[in-house]
């Protein structure tokens, strides 16, 4: 069970990373995720209910480490989708506004469930098997109100908190980035000239994550001090693209077994058939 689990969620990501390459609309994107999602976990609801788990130990196992990776997912593309949709037009401070706002919310439901954040950040277990096992609400923390509505055959008590622990962390990542952006923004539409036209990134995007990366490691940038983000968020703006998730890129790149720079090497070999030429 726990070795199908592993392979449905490793196929998930996968086809999540397309999805996020595939379309730049922010919105289209996270409906498409959600959809994915959805399919998959829904498949692996059929599969528990079908074979059961081998022994207590697995399942607290899956409802408190994998579950909520597929929840989580859920969680995230539902709030980014919610955030892209809504966000109002208007100035940068009414969009700085908005998006603080919602790092409010999201302070206040960490404060809010500080005890169980507490409990599953620091790696406690001794309560494991009455929050991660199914039909036990023995102990409450903070048990969520549609918690009785669940089907409680493919639900504990606490796995979607820890979703939304997972989730919400993703959130934050995306809301301060997108902070990020806007003020990098705002420093390049003063040094560009309002003439320069739109200069578009249009071959792939792991090739320009391959590059940037390659930029990173060089120190290229403020004497080695800027970081990946910061970088690759440069490049969003002056290419005029979305990269998406860069980091499960760089990992995908990293588990190449022989050309690990495979961008670059073709930058390598068509510089010099110039020169040849």
């Amino acid at each position: 069970m726990i070795a199908f689990s592993r392979k449905v969620l490793s196929v998930l990501e996968y086809e999540l990373q397309i999805i996020a390459f595939d379309f730049d609309n922010p919105i289209v994107m996270c409906e498409k995720s959600i959809e994915t999602t959805a399919k998959y976990l829904f498949e692996i609801k059929t599969y528990i209910l079908e074979k059961g788990f081998d022994s207590m130990e697995d399942e607290i196992l899956f409802f408190k480490t994998i579950k909520p990776k597929f929840t989580s997912k859920l969680i995230y593309f539902k709030k980014v989708r919610n955030l892209e949709s809504r966000k109002p037009l208007g100035s940068k401070r009414i969009i700085r506004e908005y998006l603080d706002n919602e790092l409010n919310k999201l302070h206040n439901y960490f404060t809010e469930n500080m005890e169980f954040y507490n409990y599953y950040r620091q790696g406690t277990d001794f309560i494991d098997d009455k929050i991660f096992t199914r039909n036990n609400s023995d102990i409450n923390y903070n048990l969520e109100y549609f918690y009785f509505e669940l089907d409680h055959r493919f639900a504990t008590t606490h796995d979607y908190k820890v979703a939304a622990i997972i989730g919400n962390e993703i959130y934050q990542k995306y809301i301060e980035n997108k902070i990020v952006l806007l003020s990098n923004k705002s420093k390049l539409d003063i040094r560009l000239p309002i003439d320069l036209p739109t200069l578009r990134w249009t071959d792939t995007k792991s090739g320009l994550i391959e590059l940037i990366y390659a930029l990173y490691i060089q120190k290229a940038f403020n004497n080695g001090k800027a970081d990946i983000i910061e970088i690759s968020k440069h490049f969003e703006i002056v290419f005029d693209i979305n990269l998406g998730d860069i980091y499960s890129v760089y990992s995908k790149m990293k588990s190449e077994k022989k050309n690990k720079a495979k961008y670059l090497s073709i930058l390598i070999a068509n510089f010099r058939k110039r020169f040849e030429d």
